[in-house]
């Protein structure tokens, strides 16, 4: 068990909810309908539905990992694989992060190259970008935290405003006919849409800096049902204002459906909506690059504006890197990837050893 964190440092339970908002990642909610359109049709919206389903129980899982002696992933990999492997397994999911935070980050530029300033260097931006993210990490967990509380339902409520436009456009007869779907292509839609969800497994990390953590559990479930009503209204929208047809040959069919909205005092009220999603996309990568100082804080005692300047570097440098978007895809798929295996098989994992060693640990006590 690891040292109770000063109460300078722990935030309220009632955050969880701006946090969880904040930590799903940022730039999913833009495009994820054509993965679903090219798996399941016009049923994607039971597939949105089934995945949140499931990240509620995923949710439920880390909480009982959580609970008791073992209050971060650190704790629970020391506490079952030792100290040298738990330490390895802590820096895999590390590199996890600071993957996430890269693919959240060069996705978010390349929207903006797209739809706003073609002509536009993603490196002066990204720069500029890292700069702000710098500030905000090494502020600590509580400023990372007031921002999610300022940016989490901003964006949303804009969001949810600009899907109005659309509605006087769309054809339900699009969601026709229902339970069409089989069963192979529900699970491949199911894997490839899912990490539109990821993001909220952060909770591993920041669990003891929460005042009362297994009591939040409350707040926690709440913005997953949140993100659910919000995707699963934007999936409905998407699908009946576009064809199967046009999801499939759209990148970010959001993004297509907000370019229609029309305001007497805005011309293109598309770039408005798109750096405004910049309020988005920060907390994202902040929680994420907090994580992975944090998680080098409590493995190496690494001083946190050490690995935050290392972290950052990075993912400059992955963002020069990746300097098309083709390469982008290919990196967004291995992180998907790796997103889906650690979510829906290593906690679930992780719980069952847990269990498991627990029962054993009990039977021993008892003299079983």
């Amino acid at each position: 068990m690891q040292n109770e964190p000063k109460e300078s440092y722990v935030v309220s339970n009632f955050f969880i909810f701006f946090i969880m908002i904040s930590s799903i990642n940022g730039t999913g909610l833009l495009g994820f309908q054509n993965i679903l359109a090219k798996n399941a049709k016009q049923d994607g919206w039971i597939v949105v539905l089934s995945i949140g389903i499931s990240i509620l129980l995923i949710l439920w899982l880390i909480y009982k990992i959580l609970q008791a002696e073992s209050n971060d992933i650190m704790a629970v990999h020391n506490d079952i694989f030792g100290k040298f492997t738990g330490s390895v397994l802590s820096v895999i999911i590390s590199i996890y992060f600071l993957s996430a935070s890269i693919f959240v980050f060069r996705t978010y530029l390349e929207i903006v190259r797209v739809w706003a300033f073609p002509s536009v260097s993603v490196i002066e931006l990204g720069v500029l970008m890292l700069l702000i993210i710098y500030y905000i990490v090494s502020g600590g967990f509580r400023v990372v935290t007031g921002i999610c509380f300022l940016f989490a339902l901003i964006p949303s409520i804009l969001f949810l405003f600009s899907l109005f436009f659309p509605l006087k456009f769309v054809h339900l007869n699009n969601l026709s006919p229902i339970l069409n779907i089989s069963f192979p292509d529900f699970i491949k839609g199911f894997k490839e849409s899912s990490p539109i969800f990821f993001g909220f497994e952060t909770l591993l990390i920041y669990f003891p800096l929460l005042k009362n953590g297994e009591s939040s559990k409350k707040w926690a479930s709440y913005a997953i049902i949140y993100t659910i009503f919000l995707f699963t209204i934007v999936t409905l929208i998407s699908f009946t204002y576009f064809s199967i047809g046009q999801l499939i040959n759209s990148k970010w069919p959001t993004l297509e459906m907000i370019k229609i909205i029309e305001l007497p005092f805005v011309e293109r009220f598309d770039f408005i909506f798109v750096f405004s999603w910049l309020a988005v996309i920060i907390p994202t990568i902040c929680l994420h690059i907090w994580s992975v100082c944090r998680i080098y804080k409590r493995l190496f005692d690494i001083k946190p504006r050490i690995s935050l300047v290392i972290s950052l570097g990075i993912v400059f440098l992955s963002t020069v890197g990746i300097d098309n978007y083709f390469k982008l895809e290919m990196f967004n798929k291995y992180v998907y990837a790796a997103g889906f295996y650690f979510v829906y098989f290593y906690i679930p994992l992780i719980f069952v050893i847990k269990i498991g060693r627990n029962m054993m640990k009990n039977r021993l006590r008892n003299g079983g």
